[in-house]
């Protein structure tokens, strides 16, 4: 076991961004799949909503605006990327990218905000407009 233990802790090293932003995903995935759930019962009378996720990506449309996560295995550097913008729209509006290295990248709204607020935040810059 002694083995193994050694294997896991040099892998849990050589991740751990990519494992730190994969478990902020699906949190922000859960957060997602949540707020789609409250939304049933204005789906229910007529709203058009679809919430759509894959592997390592999420996304909630309401009427013609979305909001989206990705997670981004770029070759130098991973990290989640926030859009939202209204679904005709070809270029989406980038809200946040958010890197593993808080100190290398501060001026993501999670590093600032904490992923509560910035979780709000980005359904704000999204979903505002309906306000």
């Amino acid at each position: 076991m002694a083995f193994k233990d050694q294997l896991f802790t040099l892998f849990d090293d050589r991740f751990k961004d990519e494992l730190f932003l994969t478990d902020l995903f699906l949190n922000f995935y859960g957060k997602l799949e949540v707020f789609d759930n409250e939304l049933e019962k204005y789906v229910s009378v007529g709203l058009d909503v679809v919430f759509e996720a894959a592997e390592n990506a999420a996304a909630l449309r309401i009427e013609d605006r979305f909001l989206r996560f990705d997670v981004v295995f770029d070759e130098t550097e991973p990290f989640i990327q926030v859009t939202c913008g209204k679904t005709t729209d070809e270029e989406p509006d980038i809200v946040d990218n958010i890197y593993a290295d808080k100190a290398a990248y501060p001026d993501s709204l999670y590093w600032q905000l904490g992923e509560e607020k910035a979780f709000d935040a980005y359904l704000k810059s999204a979903f505002g407009r309906f306000l």
